[in-house]
């Protein structure tokens, strides 16, 4: 009783300053059921955030498929290996093609060499590595030797061999040795070494965790933790740009990311540039991503090429509209590879990587913000096929790349109910754009198709210190999206699905800013945006309640429901000015009397959470004495994100 008094009495003493907003809850007017899957998330292979990311792998190019910047330089390279000589050896290393484990990954490398020390390559890892003590890791690695005949140049090609060894990291370097062969690890760095006057060949080289503590679902524990702690309802993926790419030569076909690591195919990701290159080796492929659904109890939304390639890149590839049930094929196959049984063709792919139970896949993307005739033709006929195959699975479409302008308005003037049971819409707008749109969906047309907010996050551009415009993970930024989620969420009749975007990012890696997680090497860490995510997610009603609010100032913003399974009245009010906010809740109703729980997400506009920093913004709990009635006052710190639970 002590502590509540203390809190009652500080929060009265600094309410003396604070101005006054009044929200009524109105229990007459209509109220909207909140989707179970309306919070979700959206996963793109940007920023590192696969390869160097969710994948534990801490190699880099560990198949050597990598396309060479300079193949003739052995030094540091954008291959991943540098070379590595010892005691006086020496060798000839090159990259070869001929019989290799597995035609869609030939690229192998080959080690000749000449002298009588030691001589090979060292990775150094993905932006670098550190192994951690007690831990457990895997070695991978197909090897051969090729042994010079003793009257001519031909060589014995003997058969692949693979090589499969886990080890306890003790704090030394580890020693595998065998005949004229080496392969050592230290804490930061992974050689393979030839002894003496031989020839070998190497392919598939992997090291990963393998342990409970740096492992959950064959990915990155931290990462995959961070997700989970989400509780999203739907994982949409891989992306986003990367399913188009720029060329038919490298859209992201699923099937080849599937079965056996070395039969996945490397490609160039589109969002790679030459002074950042970034391979997708597909170590995370579809089969990985529902996993990953699986593990932390999310829906997975697959999207799929819709004969076209990124309009971004233009011109784009298009694929003759008669031809668009290739494409259109690919999508059922997915839906066998996720839902079959183990006695079809795709079905039994997904068993023999070990998961003979299906997947339960609900719904599937056609296309990513795709826009126009180009899209819509082509879109159509496949969505007519998946729609007679399999009216069970859930069809998303798309509206273009933003809100309101003539792409966005040609496709909702074309989409219908045939070929569409929601429509994405996407949001890289401005602080003020968040502000103004809180109630973009109030006169929506009810008659129309429901929305997806596919992809959104505010964009609040600041310049550093350098005079460089950059995008921060800024408290700012997350405020102004809660402001638009309190919209949606009011709304909810209308957009029943929703995920910011993007996801990851590898410090120093970033292609695209802001971005949800951050992480490196060795740590992840959240930001401001993320925590407003977990809110809304956490605290998700299961219908709403309109409010009656006086906002003449336009500072408060408001979303109020009622969570029926706890017996709660949830409540979000989002303060977007920049000095305290006095708040007097009127319930509409006698409440019993007892405590209100509240938790806060407030501080400086600028505040970011950084590496060395992650806790300068971070939500806060406290509880308010409640009398009972129908009145609660609270207190919204500047720059605020809140969420008042009371029980009814």
């Amino acid at each position: 009783m002590k502590t509540k008094l203390l809190v009652f009495a500080a929060l009265a003493a600094s309410l003396a300053g604070a101005t006054d907003t009044k929200v009524a809850l109105d229990w007459s007017a209509p109220r909207n059921k909140v989707a179970p899957g309306m919070w979700g998330i959206f996963f793109e292979d940007i920023n590192w955030a696969a390869d160097g990311g969710l994948s534990p792998e801490l190699l880099a190019n560990g198949g050597f498929n990598w396309q060479p910047r300079d193949h003739e330089k052995w030094t540091k390279t954008q291959e991943g290996w540098e070379g590595d000589f010892r005691d006086g050896g020496m060798a000839r290393l090159s990259f070869q093609m001929g019989k290799p484990v597995h035609p869609n990954t030939a690229r192998h490398l080959r080690i000749e060499s000449f002298g009588k020390g030691l001589a090979g390559v060292k990775n150094t890892g993905l932006d670098g590595f550190k192994l951690v003590k007690g831990e457990t890791y895997r070695i991978i690695y197909d090897f051969r030797e090729l042994t010079e005949k003793k009257d001519g140049i031909d060589w014995v090609l003997p058969n692949w061999t693979r090589v499969i060894t886990e080890f306890v990291f003790n704090g030394e370097p580890i020693l595998f040795a065998e005949d004229g062969m080496r392969v050592e690890v230290t804490e930061t760095s992974f050689s393979l070494l030839v002894r003496g006057r031989r020839i070998f060949e190497f392919d598939n080289v992997s090291l990963e965790p393998t342990g409970p503590n740096l492992v959950r679902a064959g990915l990155r524990k931290d990462l995959v933790d961070r997700l989970a702690d989400l509780k999203p309802a739907f994982v949409r993926f891989p992306g986003g740009c990367i399913v188009e790419e720029g060329d038919f030569q490298h859209w992201y076909d699923w099937r080849r990311t599937v079965g056996p690591k070395e039969r996945r195919e490397c490609v160039w990701n589109r969002w790679g540039r030459d002074d950042k290159p970034y391979w997708e080796t597909f170590r995370v492929g579809f089969y990985e991503y529902f996993v990953l659904c699986e593990e932390i109890g999310a829906e997975p939304l697959p999207i799929c090429l819709a004969g076209l390639t990124c309009q971004f890149q233009r011109p784009p590839q298009l694929v003759a509209v008669e031809d668009a049930d290739y494409f259109a094929n690919v999508i059922l196959e997915l839906i066998e590879f996720a839902n079959g049984d183990v006695t079809t063709t795709w079905g039994k792919v997904r068993a023999d990587m070990g998961h003979p139970k299906p997947f339960n896949m609900k719904m599937v993307g056609i296309g990513n913000e795709n826009w126009d005739a180009e899209f819509f033709d082509r879109a159509e006929p496949i969505a007519r096929i998946v729609r007679k195959k399999h009216p069970e699975i859930m069809i998303v479409g798309s509206s273009g790349p933003a809100p309101e302008d003539k792409r966005w308005k040609y496709a909702w003037g074309r989409v219908t109910k045939e070929t569409a049971d929601i429509v994405d819409e996407h949001y890289y707008m401005s602080p003020e754009w968040f502000l103004d749109n809180f109630r973009r969906y109030d006169n929506y047309d009810r008659k129309k198709l429901p929305v997806y907010a596919g992809e959104y996050a505010c964009h609040h551009k600041i310049k550093d210190a350098k005079g460089h415009e950059t995008k921060p993970n800024s408290l700012w930024s997350a405020v102004c999206e809660a402001v638009v989620m309190c919209g949606f969420e009011r709304n909810a009749d209308i957009v029943q699905m929703a995920s910011y975007a993007p996801l990851f990012a590898r410090w120093g890696h970033d292609q695209w800013t802001p971005d949800m997680i951050w992480f490196d090497t060795e740590k992840s860490w959240l930001t401001p945006n993320y925590y407003v995510q977990q809110l809304f997610f956490t605290n998700r009603p299961d219908y709403t309640v309109p409010c009656k609010v006086d906002n003449r100032e336009k500072t408060v913003f408001e979303s109020a429901g009622v969570d029926a399974k706890a017996n709660e009245i949830v409540v979000k009010l989002v303060n977007v000015g920049e000095s305290p906010r006095r708040v007097t809740v009127d319930f509409g109703k006698n409440l019993p009397n007892g405590e209100a729980k509240m938790v806060s997400l407030a501080g400086e506009r600028l505040a970011v959470n950084t590496r060395e920093a992650p806790e300068t913004v971070a939500p806060k709990m406290s509880a308010i004495p409640f009398a009972g009635g129908k009145m609660l006052v609270v207190e919204l710190p500047a720059n605020s994100v809140n969420v008042v639970r009371v029980a009814m």
